[in-house]
């Protein structure tokens, strides 16, 4: 019944702009023609799309939902014309990247750098996300590679090591001042300042809280690694991230930050794909880069 994207673009124009003026001119379409196009597609659908009045268009009920899959197929259309614009510029395809935050803000960005330039012809489309969803994107479908931290369910993905972090300890500055090391144990009945608790690093922490047999006193829950650095500055409690973020955010700010001596404070990070990649793959070459480049990194 939809024979032409144009029309369907049409009408998502004027039913966003209630006005098939509008719609018209914005795509170089005489008003009357625009008109005709309109009512072949509701006279194809047997619906009324619009009511009509001097006040402009309103979408019927059929309408609205015509709206909402016509700018979900719109959508699908513009990522593979995307992805069509990029094989004739010479590009040969797209990985999908899903990673944890502590990655990205420590290793990540280098070392896809360094792959990019051995692959300029690949495009890398990069989310953040925590260690489960992560798993559950690559299980889906909808991330082709994933970067976890250790620990996390992965079901049947096939898993390779990727990098090691080390967590520290973030007080205010003077707290910690002359300390180069220090243990949880010294400090595990403090308040925290936590990340949300559905992330790998808090849920550590309670792990270990709990071995102790005592409860974490998480004082207060934010989302990124910048807040828990300024919460810790004004004095809502201790915070543990990883000891490279925690350094390059505490520059600019009055913070300390010590290395967490406990062994449970180096954590290991893997790559998680399919386990039906194929060894030829653009995603393959991605992962054995990754490996390769973290297997020559100096530990933490």
């Amino acid at each position: 019944m939809i024979r032409d994207l144009t029309t369907l673009r049409l009408f998502v124009r004027a039913a966003e702009t209630g006005t098939l003026s509008e719609a018209s001119e914005h795509f170089h379409i005489a008003l009357a023609a625009a008109s005709r196009r309109i009512a072949l597609l509701e006279e194809r659908m047997g619906v009324k799309l619009f009511q009509r009045s001097r006040n402009g268009l309103a979408l019927t009920s059929a309408g609205t939902a015509l709206l909402a899959s016509a700018r979900e197929l719109l959508e699908h259309v513009r990522t593979i014309e995307g992805e069509m614009a990029d094989f004739a510029g010479g590009m040969r395809g797209t990985i999908r990247l899903q990673t944890n935050p502590s990655a990205i803000i420590q290793f990540l960005p280098a070392d896809l750098a360094a792959f990019h330039a051995q692959r300029p012809d690949v495009r890398l489309d990069l989310e953040e996300n925590i260690s489960v969803d992560v798993v559950n994107a690559v299980s889906a479908g909808t991330a082709d590679i994933g970067i976890i931290i250790g620990g996390t369910p992965t079901g049947p993905l096939r898993t390779l090591p990727y990098r090691r972090d080390r967590l520290a300890l973030l007080a205010p500055r003077g707290a910690l001042a002359g300390r180069e090391t220090i243990a949880f144990a010294e400090v595990q009945d403090r308040e925290f300042v936590g990340l949300v608790q559905a992330t790998a690093l808090t849920r550590r922490l309670m792990e270990q809280a709990a071995r102790a047999e005592i409860a974490l006193r998480l004082r207060m829950s934010v989302r990124s690694f910048d807040g828990v650095c300024r919460m810790v500055e004004a004095g809502f409690g201790y915070g543990i991230l990883p000891l490279i973020a925690a350094r390059g955010f505490a520059a600019s700010m009055n913070l300390d930050v010590v290395p967490l001596a406990d062994p449970w404070a180096v954590r290991e990070m893997q790559l998680v794909l399919p386990p039906t990649t194929p060894p030829g793959s653009l995603v393959q070459a991605l992962a054995r880069h990754l490996e390769e480049v973290a297997s020559g990194a100096e530990a933490p």
